[in-house]
């Protein structure tokens, strides 16, 4: 699937407003028929390997990018959040990945079609599409490097400095603390580790006093120091 950190809407998650879209462009979304959808947490949205048409906004709540490998086992490639558009990827109309809500998640569902209509008539939406295929790259890259060189620990510090990063172009962020609705088995499959591994990593970030992360809150102890112990630079976030 491809997905884009640039967030499109503002505001908070219940009264959502759009970023960088004029009237006209608000108002050919809700035309064109974008439908309104809401999913309990591990709802499976699209399946891998199943025939999907359609593309997603999120308005709120947290999704699940993965790709499934034999014996029950994922590899999670990204996480969707508010304010970010998915494009299922697909070959021979099958997608690729799987896309599933990690909590309870509001969304604007169209076909591929009516969000190609709406981009065409729209240069933002246009925009929007070009930015989520840039970004998609930059993405992907951070996370083969944290999966290929980077230390197990680099590699943690790196993914929660990036959650943290996105979360604050929204607003979810409040001196550098955030919620973060993932367990730890989550978190083993994002970063290629086993989740005894990932308990190890986050009691050795607290004990450094780098970053503490208990009951579903991430606070950053140390923002300087993490993010250079992590090399971690936002610019692939910000766009």
């Amino acid at each position: 699937m491809t997905y884009t950190s640039h967030p499109f809407l503002r505001g908070n998650e219940n009264r959502p407003s759009y970023v960088g879209l004029n009237d006209d462009d608000a108002a050919l979304i809700k035309k064109l028929g974008f439908t309104p959808k809401r999913y309990l947490a591990e709802t499976v949205i699209v399946s891998q390997g199943e025939a999907c048409d359609r593309m997603f906004m999120v308005e709120s709540g947290w999704g699940c990018i993965s790709h499934e490998l034999a014996g029950g086992q994922r590899q999670i490639l990204d996480f969707a959040l508010r304010g970010d558009i998915v494009l299922p990827q697909s070959y021979a109309r099958n997608a690729l990945e799987t896309f599933v809500a990690q909590t309870e998640l509001s969304v604007l569902v169209a076909s591929t079609k009516t969000f190609t209509v709406a981009a065409m008539q729209s240069p933002r939406l246009f925009s929007l599409v070009v930015e989520t295929l840039v970004h998609n790259a930059a993405v992907i890259a951070q996370h083969l490097t944290n999966v290929g060189r980077r230390s197990a620990l680099a590699r943690t510090a790196h993914l929660f400095l990036e959650l943290e990063a996105r979360l604050e172009r929204i607003g979810s962020v409040t001196r550098h603390s955030y919620e973060c609705p993932l367990t730890q088995y989550d978190l083993a499959d994002a970063l290629g580790l086993t989740p005894i591994h990932v308990n190890r990593m986050l009691r050795e970030l607290r004990e450094r006093k780098f970053l503490e992360f208990r009951q579903g809150h991430v606070c950053v102890l140390d923002q300087q120091g993490l993010t250079k112990f992590a090399g971690f630079e936002q610019e692939y976030v910000e766009g």
